[in-house]
């Protein structure tokens, strides 16, 4: 079995330092020849401090360690060398004469790997090493990998830093150049539509003149509405950088009224509107609500009534707008107020553009949420959570 086993070390070129620290002469001369034959490279010292020195010089792969030695015992040595950062991993294997209960104990918890009593079977003492030699090369490989694995994370998080930074930087080149379109193509857009108009005061007049002036000045609305809510989405992040005052409810609802008065807004609200404030920019969460309030009326029966139920929870104001005309599934109800969605073309708020965009854009710009249910029928509801 010997034999195999040296000739199994020599085959992988692996040699391991075993260290032998023990003061009787012929134990060391026992345990030099057993681990030679064995393929291992082996040291031996007769006293503590003379192993700690050499340790620390050319730290071994495992300590063979007896206990009852002068001037320092085992335990000693062995509590200096858990206290050594580098030596502290080496497995120490205790071989001693004191076989009592106390002493295994001892020499576990002063950091021993195992315990040999004397004398001791050649057998029990190379099984014993080889485990150890063993864990000890797998400890190693498991560092080396580990430190691996850190090299190769610390690379992949530096590659996705430099990769975020260079998509924040692409995104705001793209963002500036949108804002810069949508502020520019206003000059060029009202200048063709004043010469549409200069073009339709030349024309004749007729019914069907009239038929497309009217067509001309809705297309005009829609197209400088369209150009605004574009505006509003490009300026989205410096709008909503400063947003320290607030806005009263009761002042924002006079607001919106003011500018949709030919809506009813039918309110039920468990709290009074004076006594409610909302956190955000005044004149961007007016702006919200009342094309929320034009997009309800859309998806209602009765164009001219906005239901609308309100409540405080979480520190939020709750609103639930009551829709009974609501035209679309689930899912395109859930997919309107995505920029990309075709979903808006096809509803019976088509005209309103990019209005509901712009108001879903304000409404979680301040941490709020805006959604659109579809429920039984054509009923449904347009939710809005508002922080306070």
């Amino acid at each position: 079995m010997n034999v195999t086993t040296h000739e199994s070390t020599q085959e992988r070129g692996e040699q391991s330092t075993i260290m032998i620290v023990d003061d009787s002469p012929a134990n060391l001369k026992l345990l030099l020849k057993l681990l030679r034959n064995e393929g291992h490279r082996v040291v031996a010292f007769v006293s503590g401090n003379q192993a700690l020195a050499a340790a620390a010089a050319n730290p071994p792969d495992l300590i063979l360690l007896d206990i009852g030695m002068p001037e320092m015992d085992g335990f000693e040595v062995c509590r200096r060398l858990k206290a050594d950062a580098v030596l502290r991993d080496i497995p120490v294997l205790f071989i001693s004469a004191l076989a009592e209960t106390e002493d295994k104990v001892k020499a576990f918890a002063v950091g021993g790997a195992d315990y040999v009593t004397k004398p001791f079977q050649p057998d029990e003492v190379h099984a014993r090493v080889l485990t150890h030699l063993q864990n000890r090369r797998l400890q190693r490989c498991l560092r080396g990998h580990n430190e691996q694995l850190e090299r190769v994370v610390a690379e992949r998080t530096a590659q996705l830093a430099q990769t975020h930074q260079r998509l924040l930087d692409l995104t705001q080149i793209k963002d500036d150049f949108l804002r810069m379109i949508c502020h520019e193509i206003r000059t060029p857009a009202n200048g063709v539509l004043a010469m549409g108009r200069m073009l339709a005061d030349l024309c004749p007049a007729s019914e069907e003149s009239s038929l497309y002036c009217e067509l001309f000045e809705r297309s005009s609305a829609r197209l400088l509405n369209l150009i605004e809510d574009a505006v509003t989405i490009a300026d989205m992040h410096h709008l909503t950088q400063e947003c320290r005052e607030g806005i009263s409810f009761s002042r924002l609802l006079d607001e919106v009224r003011a500018a949709n008065s030919e809506l009813r807004i039918a309110l039920q609200l468990a709290d009074a509107p004076e006594s409610l404030f909302l956190r955000g920019e005044p004149a961007l969460l007016t702006q919200a609500l009342m094309s929320v309030v034009r997009l309800v009326s859309f998806f209602c029966l009765d164009r001219c009534t906005v239901p609308l139920t309100g409540f405080v929870k979480d520190g939020r104001l709750c609103l639930h707008f009551a829709v009974d005309n609501l035209q679309l599934d689930s899912a395109q109800a859930a997919d309107y107020f995505r920029l990309e969605s075709t979903v808006r073309a096809i509803s019976l708020a088509e005209q309103m553009g990019l209005a509901p965009v712009v108001a879903y854009r304000i409404v979680t710009a301040f941490g709020g949420e805006m959604r659109l249910v579809k429920k039984d029928g054509n009923t449904g509801a347009l939710e809005l959570g508002l922080p306070m």
